[in-house]
């Protein structure tokens, strides 16, 4: 290891070889892992790119500036018509020695198809880099973006359970082990995404150290500055984003963004830990570890480039967040975007009461017109049952959690009927009542 680039503190890179005879570099991501910052990047960067002995093609962006960098190339591969993905990569080829440089090619969409691109290859000397983000920070991060831009409104625990039930190749490090199965160790470069390092270094000079670069070629060829894009919502604004898709739909396109635009700038001005798992009952949470240690992450851990940092910068602790401090957090959210948005704010208020006026009796939806103060008449049955109430004079506390864990479960409030049974569970342990509502909870978990 040698220690260079001195920002905030020292980035460990391991070594990365010069390339040689190398006629293609493939990045193909993986998903989560920085890949469209690196394609900005390069796309703005082409001609210095040529300057270091690199062809990157041109390719397009959309209405937000993001791109699939040249996804067209991994799409043919994806539908398998591999003769005009050939005859894409040939004509890149040839374009990239009329300038005496590498062809460099950038898309996640070739993450899927290491079969394919190993069919096409031939005889060509390559090189692929892969990203490799620690599994379960990768899930977080898919949910996160499945919360912002695709309208999901699954709880974190339901996301973790279809993940777990399906064994997603995502956690199970599937994917990365067929890349090395297929192309060998020879032709990976596997890299380790690590927080932590990029908040010392921007990804773009850890992508071209990766190239083969030192850092006195880089610097005199690109600028470079440490900009952070897209960070994860804290959770507040994550949890009050999954409430909203219940009513925010794709058909409220521009609605959405307007949404997302103003989150994330409450995120981008926040040092927030996400706390995630502070969402996951412990079973889950420990089905999740197993699935990470599978046979794919030994094979992985052997290949892996490690890039650390030794900053000093502390890691943000976090505390457990309960459902009440959440809510408050979220109402403060509301409200403040009410103050800085009302046309959004209204919008949201019109969607959230046609709603209602439909009959919508959806846990989520009622938590929404709650916290945004719009009166609903909601049936005796939503609340607590007549037996209940009469009982109630003579309760103890222990009976009052019960008989709230209970309610919540009928309104569909799994994960709060969780937490507050559990507390209950610890005052009365062998309740009859209280684990009979405990399993009705589970099962609704499916835990």
């Amino acid at each position: 290891m040698i220690n260079l680039f001195k920002r905030k503190g020292k980035v460990s890179f391991p070594h990365f070889p010069q390339l040689t005879n190398e006629q293609v570099v493939f990045h193909i991501g993986a998903p989560k892992t920085g890949s469209s910052a690196i394609q900005k990047f390069c796309l703005e960067n082409r001609k210095s790119l040529r300057e270091i002995g690199f062809y990157y093609p041109e390719h397009g962006l959309d209405k937000n500036g993001i791109s699939g960098g040249h996804s067209s190339f991994g799409k043919a591969l994806m539908e398998n018509e591999l003769d005009n993905a050939k005859n894409y990569l040939n004509t890149c080829i040839e374009e990239a020695k009329k300038h005496n440089c590498v062809l460099l090619l950038s898309a996640e969409s070739l993450f899927y198809s290491p079969d394919k691109l190993k069919e096409i290859v031939g005889d060509l000397s390559y090189k692929v880099i892969s990203f490799y983000r620690e599994p379960v920070e990768a899930m977080f991060s898919y949910y996160n973006q499945s919360i912002k831009r695709h309208f999901n409104t699954l709880t974190v625990s339901q996301f973790c359970k279809n993940q777990i039930r399906t064994e997603a190749s995502a956690l199970t490090s599937y994917d990365h082990a067929r890349w090395l199965d297929l192309h060998g160790t020879r032709n990976i470069l596997l890299l380790s995404y690590c927080d932590k390092t990029l908040k010392s270094i921007p990804i773009q000079r850890l992508f071209l150290r990766a190239l083969g670069k030192l850092d006195d070629e880089i610097n005199n060829n690109f600028d470079l500055d440490t900009v952070f894009l897209n960070k994860s919502y804290p959770l507040h604004a994550l949890e009050l984003k999954r409430l909203l898709n219940f009513v925010v739909r794709k058909e409220n396109e521009e609605l959405n963004q307007k949404i997302d635009v103003y989150f994330q700038s409450i995120s981008d001005n926040l040092n927030d830990e996400q706390g995630l798992e502070q969402r996951l009952p412990e079973l889950i949470d420990n089905n999740l570890k197993a699935l990470v240690n599978s046979n794919y992450r030994k094979q992985i851990d052997v290949a892996l480039n490690h890039v650390a940092s030794s900053s000093s910068a502390k890691k943000t602790r976090q505390t457990t967040v309960t459902a009440m401090q959440l809510n408050v957090q979220m109402h403060d959210l509301l409200t403040q975007l009410r103050k800085d948005k009302p046309k959004v704010y209204s919008a949201i208020v019109q969607l959230v009461s046609d709603a209602v006026l439909k009959n919508n009796r959806a846990f989520e939806l009622l938590k929404l017109a709650e916290m945004l103060n719009l009166e609903i008449d909601v049936p005796q049955e939503q609340w607590f049952l007549r037996g209940q109430i009469q009982r109630m004079p003579n309760y103890e506390n222990v009976e009052f959690l019960r008989d709230i864990a209970d309610l919540m479960y009928r309104r569909g409030d799994y994960e709060d009927a969780r937490s507050i049974i559990n507390a209950a569970l610890e005052l009365r342990p062998h309740g009859p009542t209280i684990n009979e509502i405990s399993k009705k909870i589970d099962n609704a978990l499916n835990v």
